[in-house]
């Protein structure tokens, strides 16, 4: 499996919210132990995560993670719930960050016009206190993670933290972006250079039709993009931002003929771009911080405290509380915003396309098969082949240059002009080779110049 696709099994976990696991447990005792409970048996709340994570532990690369560093036994609030996973080397550690749990989503909220947020800098004294128990230094090899939230606070640590560089890469998993405050916080603390080093880490990896990821201001770098395919019913609006529906697979049930979903320890393909309700999202999110800073945070915090609500929550974990004012933000500019991200741009009204007029809103390739293509490294490898056939030329011509000057004696009669012969035969044909493949090459780039997708049906 690769990296990527073992952190998005480790997110998975993280929703088990399992704290009878001890410290250096593996991930296949785990498992074991959970066959048991009745949330992971079939009809409980956490059946579908557990079938993820039972199938993907049969890989060796899965099972045999030791879990550590877990937030509750370290003194951690309910909100900063993480642990870390250790390869049986130790030459490999996984630091992984839960979503938003109860009383987190006003914070989430904060976030997009503070430049840090209590809730963020929690997960920062975690981390920097994981690096320090665990004594990772630069000879490991260091992963951090997380999905929703969790990925913001993966991005965030990465970026805080004085220890970030020791982070050899963040998938960020439908992980949301940023303020204009936090990047610039991040600019003037170390400067453009060190910035952009950082974030070219992230690697951001979405669900087809997630729409929390596009919330605030991305530090992604879009060649780092990836997204995935998500099965879900179009009633279900949080299976959108379920990590497990990256796991899903609809197939008919022979009893009933109806369609069924069932979850496997196989991640799902890459999508061809992002979906319409993806899409949708990240116009309104764009709308939205395109407000004054201060008529944003009221509008964020109500969207916020509303999605705080519908888990039964009245406030946020630190006490958030949603003000007079906060509501007079979002009532003057929240409904026109919506009204007019929706039936006034593209991407709404792609959206109500694809609700009252497509199957699904799954989008993307069908199978399971595709290739990863990256224009600029397409482009590159272009002009080392055609550099490469104008090299075989000189080499051709210098061949020709040796038959002219060599004798008829020294040319070894027959034999050894036949083999010059062939020589210079077959490397004009490789010339020729190299040629034909770069301008290939150069026509691929140039049908795709201005698409942002990076994947394409193979």
């Amino acid at each position: 499996m690769s990296e990527e696709e073992i952190s998005t099994v480790l997110n998975t976990y993280m929703y088990l919210d399992y704290r009878e696991a001890d410290d250096g447990m593996s991930i296949d005792e785990i498992v074991k132990e959970l066959a048991s409970s009745p949330d992971c048996c079939p009809g409980g709340i956490h059946y579908g995560e557990y079938m993820i994570l039972s199938q993907a532990a049969e890989n060796p690369e899965i099972g045999s993670l030791i879990i550590d560093n877990q937030s509750h036994f370290m003194g951690f609030d309910n909100g900063t719930a993480a642990c870390s996973f250790q390869t049986p080397d130790q030459s490999c550690t996984y630091i992984v960050y839960r979503g938003t749990v109860d009383g987190e989503w006003p914070d989430n909220g904060i976030g997009m016009t503070e430049s840090s947020t209590v809730q963020q800098e929690r997960a920062l004294s975690y981390f920097d206190a994981v690096i320090e128990r665990s004594d990772i230094g630069r000879e490991q090899r260091l992963v951090v993670t997380g999905h929703s939230k969790g990925g913001n606070k993966a991005q965030y640590v990465l970026m805080s933290s004085e220890n970030g560089n020791l982070a050899d890469v963040c998938y960020s998993i439908d992980g949301q972006g940023f303020s204009e405050n936090a990047i610039a916080t991040w600019k003037a603390s170390y400067g453009e250079e060190e910035y952009e080093k950082r974030r070219s880490k992230i690697v951001g990896v979405y669900g087809e039709n997630d729409y929390v990821n596009v919330l605030g201001h991305s530090i992604v770098q879009k060649e780092n993009i990836y997204y995935i395919k998500t099965p879900v019913e179009k009633t279900n609006f949080a299976g959108y931002h379920d990590i497990k529906y990256m796991f899903a697979r609809q197939q008919v049930n022979p009893q009933t003929g109806q369609m069924e979903t069932i979850f496997s320890g196989k991640r799902n393909a890459y999508a061809l771009k992002r979906g319409d309700l993806g899409n949708y999202a990240a116009r309104l999110s764009a709308d939205v911080m395109n407000l004054p800073e201060h008529r944003r945070d009221g509008c964020a915090a109500v969207i916020m405290h509303l999605m705080e609500v519908t888990r039964g929550g009245k406030e946020g974990i630190n006490g958030e509380k949603l003000s007079l004012f906060d509501l007079d933000d979002f009532l003057t500019d929240g409904p026109e915003l919506i009204s007019d991200s929706l039936f006034f741009s593209g991407a709404g009204l792609g959206l109500l396309w694809g609700v009252f007029q497509k199957p699904t809103l799954a989008g993307g390739m069908q199978g399971d098969v595709c290739l990863l293509l990256n224009k600029e490294r397409l482009k590159q490898r272009a002009e080392e082949l055609r550099q490469l056939a104008i090299l075989i030329q000189k080499e051709t011509e210098a061949v020709l240059l040796v038959q002219e000057k060599l004798s008829a004696a020294m040319k070894g009669g027959f034999d050894m002009k036949h083999k010059l012969t062939a020589l210079e035969r077959e490397m004009k044909k490789l010339k020729l080779s190299f040629e034909y493949s770069s301008k290939q090459l150069i026509e691929i780039t140039q049908m795709y110049t201005g698409c942002d997708e990076t994947v394409f049906n193979s």
